[in-house]
């Protein structure tokens, strides 16, 4: 129910392809799909962050990308360190020290590391 329904400041909501009502309209969504980016575009920060208990944090600033490329890049790394994750905001972050491991991996991979 919208904020203006049944006034008469109602106004139908029209399809961008078609011109008629959404509720009438037969056209299929359009979903624009997020094109990856290339590992020689992008340019990453591999930092060792020390987090609450002592714990170690292996943390990839500026990583760039549409989800699905962050969730496989992420899955990658994991695997090749042995090691959990996550991924936060624009930094792909990984549990334990492997900074060392992790710069040899992205190098290899193509990523251009700072």
């Amino acid at each position: 129910m919208g904020l203006f329904d049944g006034t008469e400041l109602e106004r139908p909501v029209l399809c961008e392809q078609c011109g008629l009502d959404v509720k009438t309209c037969d056209c299929q969504p359009v979903v624009q799909a997020e094109a990856d980016v290339p590992p020689e575009k992008q340019s990453l920060r591999v930092r060792l962050e020390k987090r609450k208990r002592g714990k170690f944090m292996t943390v990839i600033h500026d990583f760039r990308g549409p989800t699905a490329q962050r969730r496989q890049f992420l899955s990658d790394i994991k695997n090749h360190c042995g090691a959990g994750g996550t991924i936060d905001d624009d930094n792909v972050e990984v549990q334990g020290d492997h900074v060392e491991r992790i710069t040899a991996f992205l190098l290899s991979g193509g990523y251009c590391v700072r």
